[in-house]
């Protein structure tokens, strides 16, 4: 009777070190996983992103991420909640991507410029324009067609900076203004009914003019004196400085223009 006992002694000894063994051949096959485990809390982390996800984060408007848990890392939670089974309630959340960058993110609208920047303020009448004939007299097959008196194309970026028209003898080409309710402008156009205080703010199309703009008298803060010319590379460098800081910085206004 007693080496009965010794015999089932040792096979339960046995089918023990089995398991142990079988555990930790589990989770050593799984060292790809990441596991985390809080004590205060009991709450389980596990984590597992797909290779093809991480290659569509790297694009700028890349689609979230879809993470995964793999059969091996749902396994080897089984087995974690096995072995250290709590009376509190245990949860495996899904990881939450981090935060983007505000400086990265083109939903956000420009700031207004800061105090110390403002050169001068002006109130002016602003309206608006297009390319097409409506404004210009020019159709989109002329060779000119949305091409401004300093030579570079017309755009409107509500996130970065617009081309704008004005007086050169108030607002020399390539000045820089902030107008409430548009943004900020670079002043690359002229027009023969634009004298004095009067802007014409771009815009795409003639709908727009009327919805989203109009007529309005605005006072506009000069950012920037311009030294009589407006370049695409100039237009190019201002967009991506506000693209990043949402606002021209300091050191790009230092930049003689």
């Amino acid at each position: 009777m007693k080496r009965q006992f010794l015999i089932q002694k040792n096979n339960v000894r046995f089918i023990i070190a089995c398991c142990v063994l079988l555990i930790g051949t589990v989770m050593g096959s799984n060292l790809a996983e990441a596991y985390i485990f809080e004590e205060e809390s009991a709450v389980m982390h596990v984590t597992s992103l797909h290779s093809e996800n991480s290659a569509q984060l790297k694009g700028h408007h890349s689609e979230k991420a879809v993470y995964a848990y793999s059969d091996g890392a749902q396994l080897t939670t089984m087995v974690y909640m096995a072995l250290f089974w709590s009376p509190q309630p245990m949860v495996i959340p899904r990881p939450q991507l981090p935060d983007r960058q505000i400086g990265n993110d083109p939903s956000m609208p420009v700031l207004a410029p800061r105090t110390e920047q403002v050169l001068d303020t002006h109130k002016v009448t602003a309206t608006g324009y297009t390319a097409g004939v409506e404004s210009t007299g020019k159709g989109p097959k002329h060779p000119q067609y949305g091409i401004t008196y300093s030579g570079v194309k017309v755009r409107r970026d509500k996130e970065t900076v617009s081309t704008i028209a004005a007086d050169p003898k108030l607002f020399p080409m390539g000045s820089i203004l902030y107008i409430p309710g548009y943004g900020y402008g670079i002043v690359a156009d002229t027009g023969s009914a634009i004298k004095g205080n009067k802007i014409d703010l771009y815009f795409p199309t003639t709908k727009q003019v009327y919805k989203e703009w109009g007529k309005k008298d605005v006072e506009v803060q000069v950012i920037k004196q311009g030294a009589g010319k407006c370049t695409e590379k100039m237009l190019e460098e201002l967009s991506e400085a506000i693209d990043v800081y949402k606002s021209i910085p300091d050191s790009w206004l230092d930049k003689a223009i």
